[in-house]
């Protein structure tokens, strides 16, 4: 064996079981396992989790508030990053956005899909600049690239454009419906947006609704049934379902369920939706309870990282699980496990990884986490004391990081 990771406990089980690795997939999981391995962990009772992954955030605008200042409002941030947009250059995403990949890996996260914005101020520098990165972080992270038109695609006449992001390396299509001038044309946008998927055959990953005042979350719905899309498309933030009536609320909950739309939450950004607001002011997420208790597919992702919309943020999935669980009130045990399953099964899905978990012949893509239990996971947003990336350790951390794999 390459590896052997002993005394590990795992989601759902009693006891501790040894994982071994080889030829960087799990061969085998078991109470004991009386072999030798080149490497060995002892994880003392430790959790074991699959790799952390983070599924929504903008790599491109990593960093931009230390030139730009943080933002009061949502409108006021895409006013400061519409106007940094004007000054990109492909080296300067790409620098902003490697110095934060770190953290990723850091975290015990090696899957990431970043929105990367394509639109008529930035063209695709800055979609060139994660292509690079893709591949030069590749054997340590996972890259999934969506091309984002966070300035619209009807107003921008951005089909085309769209198109050629996808044939340039972009694998998975994104939108905005609100950032179109009307309602109608928000719908067009939805419209091109899954003929332009088709076309391609790529996943799509949309932000909807952000506002509270917004409803195109029926629409998109529609659609993926129409056109056959179930299981293949995201819908981001949907905090407008948390302003509607229970009732209506409870329609959209089963039309998502039944489209099998995945559903994204991004409390670390999106708590400032509420800044506006009169008192009570929002909490600037989903119905994340009501969505899980329906069985639709419900994540959170970091979505910014020290920008105008986020003064924050530094890709910590259990830390950013327990700010959830205080926003949506996910307070019952049963919650616990569903917020350590969120960054990690439940965000797989949403990237529909293959491979993924930890059963025999799955990849060997594994945190052990400094907690023994999910309570004290969230509680002290435990750190992975070991990283492990296709079968082999590529971090530890005892009192200092120790990089056993050197980045690129």
């Amino acid at each position: 064996m390459d590896l052997i990771v002993r005394n590990a406990r795992l989601l759902g089980l009693s006891s501790t079981v040894d994982i071994a690795v080889k030829d960087g997939k799990i061969a085998k999981v078991s109470t004991l396992i009386n072999e030798k391995a080149e490497s060995e962990i002892d994880a003392r009772g430790n959790l074991v989790l699959p790799s952390f992954v983070e599924p929504h955030v903008h790599l491109d605008k990593a960093l931009l508030a230390l030139v730009t200042g943080e933002a009061k409002s949502l409108a006021e941030a895409r006013e400061k990053v519409k106007q940094a947009k004007t000054k990109f250059t492909k080296d300067d995403v790409r620098k902003r956005a490697e110095s934060v990949l770190q953290w990723c890996l850091e975290n015990g996260v090696t899957f990431v899909r970043t929105h990367v914005d394509v639109d008529s101020i930035v063209h695709t520098k800055s979609l060139e600049a994660l292509l690079e990165l893709k591949t030069k972080f590749k054997g340590l992270l996972e890259l999934d690239i969506v091309a984002f038109p966070q300035e619209g695609v009807v107003k921008e006449d951005a089909k085309e454009l769209l198109i050629h992001a996808l044939e340039q390396g972009a694998n998975v299509l994104g939108g905005l419906p609100e950032a179109e001038l009307t309602r109608e044309d928000g719908i067009t946008q939805i419209e091109l947006l899954f003929e332009i998927a088709k076309s391609k055959n790529v996943d799509l990953d949309v932000h909807l609704d952000v506002s509270p005042y917004t409803n195109f979350v029926e629409q998109y719905v529609s659609h993926v049934i129409k056109q056959g899309y179930q299981g293949r498309a995201t819908a981001d933030h949907l905090i407008a379902l948390s302003y509607y009536s229970n009732s209506y609320a409870s329609r959209v909950i089963q039309l998502l369920k039944q489209a099998q739309v995945n559903v994204v939450s991004n409390p670390c950004t999106s708590i400032t939706v509420g800044a506006s607001d009169p008192p009570p002011i929002g909490r600037g997420i989903t119905r994340v309870k009501e969505l899980l208790d329906s069985g639709v597919n419900v994540c959170f992702g970091l979505d910014n990282v020290v920008d105008p919309y986020n003064p924050f943020g530094d890709f910590d999935p259990l830390r950013n699980a327990w700010l959830l669980s205080y926003l949506g009130q996910l307070n019952r045990e049963k919650d616990f496990e569903a917020l350590v399953k969120m960054p990690t099964y439940f965000a797989a899905r949403v990237l529909r990884l293959n491979g993924y978990g930890l059963d025999v012949g799955c990849n060997a893509d594994f945190n052990v986490i400094d907690a023994k239990d999910l309570r004290e996971a969230l509680r002290k947003a435990a750190k992975p004391k070991f990283v492990v990336k296709q079968g082999k350790i590529i971090l530890e951390r005892n009192t200092e990081l120790i990089w056993h794999r050197s980045l690129p």
